[in-house]
């Protein structure tokens, strides 16, 4: 009976041993499981707070390039007002000068005529004399 006492509190210490054991290696488990999940919820939280900074880097790349396309499409506007104001101002002057060109054409063009009467008025009155004839024609 001793044996099997002995044998039976060998057997209950080897149970609880093996209890004590598997209850270990469930802890230890467990403790694995939930460093697992806590390691898995800190990279699910950096990997959305490096989404969340990669899309504000894209939003303000995006605002910066609608900026810079902004200001260069007001430049091109901005240039081409000024090339046409220039263009019309050049116009406006070469116009006033042909224009001005062209009254002094017509002065020199009527002073040339007077002068050209006077002369062939002169003409007539001596040939006239010449040949004693009257001038009230001339």
């Amino acid at each position: 009976m001793l044996l099997k006492n002995t044998l039976m509190i060998a057997m209950i210490a080897a149970t609880v041993g093996l209890t004590a054991c598997t209850e270990s290696q469930k802890e230890s488990t467990e403790e694995a499981k939930q460093d697992a999940m806590e390691m898995a919820e800190d990279a699910k939280k950096s990997s959305a707070e490096m989404m969340d900074d990669a899309k504000a880097k894209a939003k303000e790349m995006k605002d910066d390039a609608a900026d810079a396309y902004d200001d260069a499409k007001d430049k091109a506007e901005d240039a081409y007002d000024d090339a046409k104001d220039e263009a019309a101002e050049l116009y406006d002057d070469a116009r006033d000068e042909a224009n001005d060109a062209l009254e002094d054409t017509k002065e020199s063009a009527a002073e040339a005529k007077d002068e050209a009467a006077a002369k062939i008025k002169e003409a007539c009155i001596k040939a006239k004399k010449k040949l004693g004839q009257s001038t009230d024609g001339c």
